[in-house]
Parts: C-alpha cells; structure tokens; sequence
C-alpha cells in the first residue's frame, strides 16, 4: 500500500511544482559552472536533469525514490546524455568526477545534521579539481513564517491539505499531506504523504563546506544574483572544491 501510494504521489509530484521556473534555475546553475560533466542529486522526476541535457551537459542523476526516477525516464527516454541511478545522496559511490554537483528542490531539507556532512563529503569525493557545488536550501525564516499554519488547496481535480508541526528541539517540520485525487468516475482517491524536514542554519552549513574543504562560498537568493538575505525563502548556494 505504501509503495503504491508513493508511487502516485510521484505522479502528482510535477503538478504541485507546477509554479516552480525551473528554465531559471537551470539558466543560473549554467551560468556559475565550467565544466560539462554534472552529478545531479535527488534530481527527483528529472526536471532539472532534462533542462541541463538540453544544454548540452552530460548529467549523471540519482534519486532514492524508485517511482520518482520512473517519472523522469517517462521524461528523459533514452537521451544519451543522461545517467539515471537509484542511490542514496548520503551513500553514494560513482566510479566517476565531475565538472560540477547540483542538488535542487530542497534536497538538503530532507538530511539530517549528521547526513548532511556525509552528503556534502561524498560530493567533494566525486569531483574534479576547482569543480563547482550548487545546492539550495529552504531557509529557517520560511519554516518559521509559512509553515506554522494549515494550507488547503483545491483546483476541482486536486484537493489537499497540508498540516506543518515543528519540532525546535531538534530543528525539523513534520508535514503530513493529505491528496485528494478526482479519478475518471469523479470519485477522489486519497493519498497520505508523511515527511520530515530539517532545518539547517546558513551559518552552519558554511562552516561545514568550509570544514570540508569547499571554497569561495556564496550565498544567493533563490537563484538570482541577488545575494541571500534575512527574509530570503530559499538560500542558494554556490562553491568549488579546494585542492
């Protein structure tokens, strides 16, 4: 039941992003790196994956959801500059380096403090020499302004309800959203999405890369070149490995 149930979220997945300028984020991420080989993390129903390769990148992109990285070979077919693997962006192991990592669509949300150095340590492993790291970050300010409340949407083919719960203990939002699903008979079938995300202080993760070794760390606001500010709801950032 849950395998089929995370399978249809993955298929509704792309409608609630629907609003996202992934032309964009992708225009950005072009803009800050050299290089043409890209390691792609979380890259979820390929959104991003698909955009670089039709900027002539060569993306290898892995994701640990199985239904998610089905939606984006449905995208992607059989496009010979694109890799699709099913790994864990806190395991993985390519025999491979690159030019440049990008994680997009707050995929450093849902590690925790401990995955995060695990994460950000097997990306430096896998690339290249002055190679760039692009990652974004839902910020604290959004989770503390626009995920204290109940959210309802209905557009008469889609209706859910999005419930946020903090806990400040530990820095993480529990988001349990229900989806109501209107189906060719015009009866809606109901699927429960359950998640954790943490909340990861911009202070820290600079320290972190630092720690690591990246360098001539940036921080902008929701790929712009504006920088990232007090207010700011996504943080991107923007670094190369060291020697």
């Amino acid at each position: 039941m849950l395998n089929r149930s995370y399978k249809e979220f993955s298929q509704i997945y792309d409608i609630l992003m629907s609003d996202t300028d992934y032309e964009k984020w992708t225009s950005f991420i072009a803009e800050k790196i050299d290089g043409r080989k890209v390691l792609e993390a979380a890259c979820g129903t390929g959104n991003i994956t698909r955009l670089l390769a039709d900027k002539n990148f060569k993306v290898t992109a892995f994701d640990l959801s199985q239904d998610m990285l089905m939606r984006a070979y449905e995208k992607l077919g059989r496009n010979p500059r694109v890799k699709l693997l099913n790994m864990d962006m806190t395991k993985f192991k390519i025999d491979d380096r690159f030019d440049a990592a990008v994680c997009c669509c707050d995929g450093v949300n849902y590690i925790n403090k401990n995955e995060i150095r695990d994460f950000f340590n097997n990306v430096y492993n896998h690339l290249n020499k002055n190679s760039g790291f692009i990652f974004d970050l839902s910020t604290q300010y959004k989770y503390e302004t626009m995920f204290n409340d109940t959210y309802v949407y209905d557009d008469g083919e889609i209706f859910y309800v999005w419930e946020n719960s903090a806990d400040e203990s530990n820095d993480t939002v529990n988001i349990e959203i229900n989806f109501f699903i209107k189906d060719a008979s015009d009866k809606y079938n109901r699927i429960n999405e359950i998640q954790t995300q943490y909340i990861h202080k911009s202070e820290e993760v600079v320290s972190l890369l630092n720690e690591i070794g990246f360098k001539n760390i940036k921080i902008y606001d929701d790929y712009s070149d504006e920088s990232c500010r007090d207010n700011s709801l996504r943080a991107v950032f923007v670094c190369e490995k060291g020697n």
